[in-house]
């Protein structure tokens, strides 16, 4: 691996049609981000992509944000061995579809790590699960994990933005803790 890069370099898919052949504006990080954030609250549900040993999982979860940032309470499976072994995702989150021009949504690309009860990851869950459920929301049992999310790039698609000259499709990258990153090597 060269200085400078990443072992994310070896699997982040570059789109086909990148934001400035769209043409439009681009928003400033801040704004981006806190409509990133904005959205987040708005959803639920999220498809979470994992891989290991060169077989794809693809679950549909709950998710409790915290900034960019992802949780998932869970009982465990094959999301959480494959995570175990590889903690490089891919998380889709997108509205219901009713018309291409309304089509918005996240393709967030993360380092997951697990945490049991009594970990911090567990109690930031915890945390992000009670934001939304509200403060008497049921008890979450010991016995589940807690997957937190930490992005790497976020590609927001809002086709609704181009009635204010905006680009449908904006991105933003966040440094990549290496002693975290893992590589998802998919072969065919």
């Amino acid at each position: 691996m060269s200085a400078g890069s990443s072992p994310f370099d070896r699997f982040i898919c570059i789109p086909a049609v990148e934001a400035s052949a769209m043409t439009s504006r681009m928003l400033s990080r801040d704004d981006l981000e806190q409509r990133v954030v904005d959205f987040l609250a708005t959803e639920g549900m999220c498809v979470l992509a994992t891989c290991s040993m060169n077989v794809p999982r693809a679950s549909a979860v709950e998710f409790f944000p915290a900034g960019t940032t992802l949780y998932i309470l869970t009982e465990g499976g094959r999301k959480v061995e494959n995570i175990s072994e590889n903690p490089a995702v891919s998380v889709a989150i997108h509205t219901q579809f009713i018309g291409w021009e309304h089509i918005k949504g996240i393709q967030l690309t993360g380092i997951a790590e697990i945490g049991r009860y009594g970990s911090a990851i567990f109690s930031e869950g915890e945390a992000a699960y009670r934001r939304r459920k509200g403060q008497d929301a049921r008890s979450i049992p010991e016995e589940l994990y807690a997957i937190r999310i930490t992005p790497v790039r976020i590609e927001f698609l809002d086709m609704t933005r181009r009635a204010e000259g905006l680009s449908p499709k904006q991105e933003i990258e966040y440094p990549v803790d290496a002693g975290r990153a893992g590589v998802c090597r998919v072969g065919f």
